[in-house]
């Protein structure tokens, strides 16, 4: 005689069950995308778009001594935005979706660097470039940025996601856009 018991079935813990069911969703990709070009935030109600802001940029000049007794002239260029906390909050392991413009094949998810901002004086702000006297690097600095992992999903479409969680603070997605037009910031705000 064979004998079964009947044991109660449960779903496992939010903590567990969330996190498998949301990686299962991005493995599948079943995100729709708007068809107007910008920077989505996927949340628990959807995506939510996350609109660019032009940055400013503010080119400063010091007096940085050098090892011998002559003083160098160093400059430095900052990307600056107005206001000290980003309007939209996402959690520690955001997903983005990046639709970029039609006309524009050159601008891709590649284009997107994560950077993470400070907070100063009533604006954020990251270097942009630097130079000394003997030395000068343009673009985003290593220091300033973090890693983001990206992925083509359909045509123009990139899912975009940082290769570690993000700590509490402000950040933003920056796309340079060529020296005729400013750069773009889309921002946001982990959260405590």
């Amino acid at each position: 005689m064979l004998c079964l018991t009947v044991m109660p079935w449960r779903l496992p813990r939010a903590e567990v069950f969330v996190p498998v069911i949301l990686a299962i969703f991005l493995a599948v990709d079943w995100v729709s995308v708007p068809s107007e070009p910008g920077l989505y935030y996927l949340n628990s109600q959807g995506l939510s778009r996350i609109e660019g802001r032009a940055v400013t940029v503010e080119r400063s000049h010091s007096h940085v001594p050098l090892k011998g007794t002559l003083p160098g002239q160093g400059n430095k260029s900052k990307a600056e935005i107005l206001s000290e906390h980003a309007e939209n909050r996402v959690t520690p392991t955001p997903v983005f979706y990046y639709r970029a413009p039609p006309d524009s094949e050159a601008a891709g998810a590649a284009d997107l660097v994560l950077v993470r901002l400070k907070t100063t004086h009533g604006h954020r702000e990251f270097d942009l470039s630097s130079e000394g006297e003997w030395k000068a690097s343009a673009g985003i600095p290593l220091r300033s940025q973090l890693e983001l992992l990206r992925q083509q999903v359909e045509q123009r479409v990139y899912r975009l996601v940082p290769a570690k969680d993000l700590k509490p603070g402000e950040y933003a997605l920056y796309l340079f856009r060529g020296r005729e037009l400013p750069g773009l910031i889309y921002d946001f705000e982990v959260g405590q």
